[in-house]
């Protein structure tokens, strides 16, 4: 793994702080995604956080660890805070803090506040979103090269769908199997899993012969803007030679008929994918808190 045993214990203590969640409110929530319909799914605003306790309950500490469009992590903050006292804008919002009583209870959470408004806060891919693309574009095997934070197993599972996801971060697997071994019953265990792989290496078509996928279901990273653990920085060149081999492998072992849906950024939509597939038969907007300033959309292809 990339970290070693002592630092992961750590983070995770540092995580519990920010966040304490009850394996009874995972469970609570569960039940309730679980039962979703479509049309309740359509109707969730950008302020709900259904879901996002049994994302953070796993993968926090591995959110944390995601190096934003700033170029830090939390830890790294963590780490360097009182240097980071010194600037005047981190002075400004601790006396702010101070102040009106923010946070008061815990400096940790209010370090945590801070850097969410000076280097942004790194987004999971909701499970609501997972659910209603599920609904909406119906499927029975679901391949996702760049799994991430378990959103979109999750909703699998939930809806009976096999689903096979690849991630590059080795860190993620004892989480989403500790995952699978918690939530999912006996009956679909075998029919989601996470495989640590890099995707950029897979020949799709060939995976498709042993695994007929219909619909790639993903959301690649965008550029630099988000570096995961395990992988690294790229020139706009070499990303965009990653994205085109990998986009057109799944594309060409995508079943006839299938759906390709992606949660990418515009540019990367359309300066690559619409020279690659054409413009998308529909979008729509992802539902995300609005931690962010910028809009992002999922795309579809009917194949």
């Amino acid at each position: 793994m990339c970290d070693d045993i002592i630092e992961h214990t750590k983070h995770d203590k540092i995580s519990s702080v920010l966040k304490s969640i009850s394996f009874k409110k995972v469970e609570k929530e569960w039940t309730v995604l679980s039962k979703m319909t479509l049309e309740e799914l359509e109707n969730v605003g950008g302020r709900s956080k259904i879901g996002c306790d049994i994302i953070d309950y796993y993968f926090f500490t591995e959110r944390l660890h995601t190096i934003g469009n700033k170029g830090i992590t939390f830890f790294n903050f963590l780490r360097d805070i009182e240097d980071y006292k010194k600037k005047h804008y981190i002075q400004t919002l601790l006396t702010f803090c101070e102040k009106n009583n923010r946070y008061k209870d815990s400096l940790l959470k209010r370090y945590y506040y801070i850097y969410g408004l000076c280097f942004g806060r790194i987004n999971a891919f909701k499970i609501t979103n997972s659910l209603y693309i599920y609904k909406k574009y119906p499927c029975s095997r679901v391949i996702d090269p760049f799994c991430g934070f378990g959103g979109r197993l999750v909703a699998a599972s939930m809806l009976d769908i096999e689903y096979r996801g690849m991630d590059i971060n080795d860190n993620l697997q004892p989480l989403y199997t500790k995952m699978v071994d918690d939530l999912v019953n006996e009956d679909n265990k075998e029919k989601v899993s996470m495989k640590v792989a890099d995707s950029e290496l897979v020949d799709f078509v060939e995976y498709a012969k042993e695994y007929p996928y219909d619909m790639v279901c993903t959301s690649p990273p965008y550029k630099n803007i988000e570096i995961y653990r395990c992988s690294s920085k790229r020139t706009n060149e070499e990303w965009d030679d990653f994205y085109r081999r990998i986009f057109l492998s799944l594309w060409n072992g995508l079943s006839s008929g299938g759906f390709f849906v992606i949660n990418i950024n515009c540019d990367i939509y359309e300066n690559l994918l619409v020279t690659l597939f054409g413009e998308c038969q529909e979008k729509f907007l992802l539902v995300k808190t609005k931690k962010n300033s910028y809009d992002e959309y999922v795309y579809i292809w009917k194949k």
